[in-house]
């Protein structure tokens, strides 16, 4: 996981949210996005966290994609 993605997984435990915050860590260790339900209420520097937790995902992912062998 990256940086991003740990301080996104501590604040939601912060936020006495640890199952999300398990199961974000979960998503984002096996290369998936994950998307907070609308209904939890997080601040919002929270949910930029795990937007730019996504992005950063979806980055390595891409990498990964170029690199492989043909």
């Amino acid at each position: 996981m990256t940086p991003t993605q740990h301080q996104a997984v501590w604040e939601l435990c912060r936020q006495g949210l640890p199952l999300v915050a398990d199961l974000a860590a979960d998503h984002w260790e096996n290369g998936q996005s994950f998307k907070l339900d609308a209904q939890i209420r997080v601040a919002r520097e929270i949910r930029r966290l795990v937007d730019q937790s996504n992005w950063e995902n979806r980055l390595t992912a891409h990498a990964n994609e170029r690199h492989e062998p043909l």
